[in-house]
């Protein structure tokens, strides 16, 4: 049984999949809008997903072109893949081994058109003082995920089977949850060693206890090398039908990934402002607006595109080296089909349009937020 889960935090079944966990967060700006329905792979509205399910909103990049966005949640790339194939959702952003190249493999008429994350964010990560220095130390350890269907998993397993452990008897992974349920799992009861996690979610891992839980990324020469890692996907049918709503959906990402590098604490606010659930609670309100800014950063210092091996000036654009390095490194595991081929996997027809603002502007506006 699959699940996705609302913004209130409600979970529900496969079979409860269309009439239940949407989330319509429009500003009041258009008028006549249209309606584009997109999954977010994550299974709360954490500070890292700013970008996506609060700025856009707040601030209008969306409504003032019309567009009217709606948002689902789930717990991994996979499932959210799965709304899209089904007709449930129009866009997932999802990580591109589970949620796009393991789709298509099967058959599905999927495709990138934005690549969000630019930079490897999906590595393992121990405790700052454990005795595991590098990824070969994790032979015979237990992982903590978030789930057995995150995107995170693929990932791993490559960058393991590169450092000599096997990815599929070597490690256990196991399910933790997010956030304190994390932490007590690696520091408290120790029932793993490591977590097999990304980015914000560490950062809100740390953010429980931010003077005990400190975490250490685990890289190697292989995971730096790994950019093309989430992606907006859609099915190939859409990305012709409704072309202008999808380039719409991508200068809004972009507008608000501008934004919050420009003034991560203004992102924090705005957040915190839609999904004030995501706020920590017992702490003043300038050390909660820091830790949110610590998560937003940890985030978004992952999307930027002035500083990639592949040089580039646009928001969303893909390389075929960058698809065709982690598409290799899946079918050399064996998680991928050795049929699938990169340009099958993605198209920057629309990276152009979405590139379409003023990039000055925007970043002025963060500056001069007040809030």
């Amino acid at each position: 049984m699959t699940h996705i889960i609302s913004r209130r935090g409600i979970l529900v079944s496969g079979a409860a999949i269309g009439a239940a966990c949407t989330l319509g967060a429009p500003m009041a700006r258009a008028q006549v809008r249209q309606k584009l329905t997109v999954v977010v792979s994550s299974a709360t509205a954490e500070a890292g997903t700013a970008t996506q399910t609060s700025i856009p909103f707040e601030l209008g990049f969306w409504a003032d072109e019309g567009l009217d966005v709606e948002l689902k949640y789930t717990r991994g790339s996979a499932i959210g893949a799965q709304l899209v194939m089904t007709g449930q959702a129009d866009v997932v952003h999802a990580g591109t081994s589970v949620g796009l190249m393991v789709p298509v493999s099967k058959g599905a008429q999927m495709q990138a058109f934005y690549n969000m994350i630019t930079q490897n964010f999906q590595m393992p990560a121990v405790p700052a003082d454990s005795p595991i220095k590098t990824l070969a130390d994790l032979k015979g350890k237990k992982l903590g995920v978030i789930g057995q269907a995150t995107a995170t998993i693929p990932i791993v397993k490559a960058v393991l089977e590169d450092a000599g452990v096997d990815p599929n008897n070597g490690v256990t992974f196991i399910d933790v949850g997010y956030g304190a349920q994390a932490a007590a799992a690696l520091w408290v009861t120790k029932q793993v060693d490591a977590l097999a996690m990304y980015d914000s979610v560490y950062a809100a891992i740390e953010n429980v206890n931010p003077e005990l839980y400190k975490l250490r990324i685990l890289t190697s020469p292989l995971s730096d090398k790994i950019s093309f890692q989430t992606a907006l996907c859609a099915k190939t049918d859409t990305l012709k039908s409704k072309r202008d709503l999808l380039v719409k959906l991508g200068r809004g990402h972009a507008k608000a990934t501008v934004f919050a590098l420009e003034n991560p604490d203004a992102a924090a606010r705005i957040h915190f402002k839609v999904h004030p659930e995501q706020k920590t609670t017992g702490v003043s309100d300038t050390v909660a607006i820091a830790y949110g800014r610590r998560s937003i950063l940890a985030r978004i210092n992952n999307m930027r595109i002035d500083n990639m091996v592949v040089k580039r000036d646009k928001w969303g654009y893909m390389d075929k080296l960058d698809v065709e390095t982690y598409l290799d490194m899946l079918k050399k595991i064996g998680d991928v089909d050795k049929s699938v081929v990169a340009n099958s996997l993605y198209t920057n027809d629309l990276v152009a349009d979405i590139n379409k603002f003023d990039v000055a502007a925007i970043r002025k506006m963060a500056r001069e937020y007040k809030g």
